[in-house]
């Protein structure tokens, strides 16, 4: 017979988010106090927003990680377990285990999932020859190795053509690498290229209008409707589709930073 759990409120995911909601709402009310509970198979929680400082040399990845158990809320259940099914039809779900838990209310808070296998030849080049990334704890020391050892040439910083964790990211390391190719008298040696998928610096405009002004006063040239979909380490080629016109077009790096595409966990898709 299959074991069975019953909250109040389930939250999927113990990232940032899930924490989060969890902390606020045992703090708002003491009857929930034992009713919450966060589903997360993992034994680290890593605070991601940190690995931009790590790849641009200000800060140590080891910071960024804790041991999850030492973060749960007090008074909010902690099940290590991962989630395979949702039955909102019956406010429950199943765990990999085979536990069926029941809440009145579920909180979906699960992330994005990176797809290191949806661009040709990423996963096997990241981390090596001038190609990085921040978005894992494996590979973004990589991204400072890669930028501090720059000595000049085509810096190529990539945008998928995806939903991704923080919108803002792709661009923070570039910002980064930009004041530290000034700093180590490379900048005048370099091209640098923001290759993005999207059709605009920023989704608000807003915030659009005042970026387009930092590119143009950094001198970095902005490629868009640009989609990285392989990579050639031997040759140290990136290829990109045109998302307007469906042509590719080749681009050569001496420094590729990939933000890789990202996707909804296989387990919600």
């Amino acid at each position: 017979m299959a074991r069975q759990a019953r909250y109040t409120i389930v939250i999927v995911g113990a990232g940032t988010a899930g924490i989060s909601v969890a902390a606020r709402l045992v703090r708002a009310s003491k009857t929930l106090k034992g009713q919450i509970a966060i589903i997360d198979p993992q034994t680290k929680h890593y605070y991601q927003p940190l690995w931009t400082l790590v790849g641009g040399g200000a800060a140590k990845k080891e910071e960024s990680e804790r041991d999850l158990a030492s973060l749960i809320p007090a008074g909010v259940d902690l099940i290590g377990d991962a989630v395979t099914e949702f039955r909102p039809n019956q406010n429950t779900l199943l765990t990999k285990q085979g536990t069926i838990v029941s809440y009145d209310y579920l909180v979906a808070a699960a992330g994005l999932q990176i797809d290191w296998d949806g661009v040709k030849g990423l996963k096997d080049a990241v981390g090596k020859n001038g190609v990085c990334s921040n978005y894992s704890y494996h590979t973004v020391d990589s991204t400072w190795e890669n930028i501090r050892n720059f000595k000049g040439g085509t810096a190529i910083f990539t945008h998928p053509d995806s939903p991704v964790k923080c919108g803002g990211a792709p661009q923070k390391i570039m910002y980064l690498a930009d004041d530290y190719f000034r700093k180590s008298n490379v900048r005048n040696q370099s091209d640098m290229i923001f290759a993005s998928a999207k059709s605009t610096i920023f989704d608000a405009p807003k915030y659009a209008n005042a970026l387009e002004k930092v590119v143009r006063r950094k001198d970095i040239q902005t490629m868009y409707k640009r989609n990285l979909i392989e990579i050639r380490p031997d040759s140290k080629e990136a290829l990109f589709e045109n998302l307007e016109t469906g042509e590719q077009e080749v681009l050569a790096y001496d420094l590729l930073h990939v933000t890789p595409p990202m996707k909804a966990p296989l387990f919600i898709k």
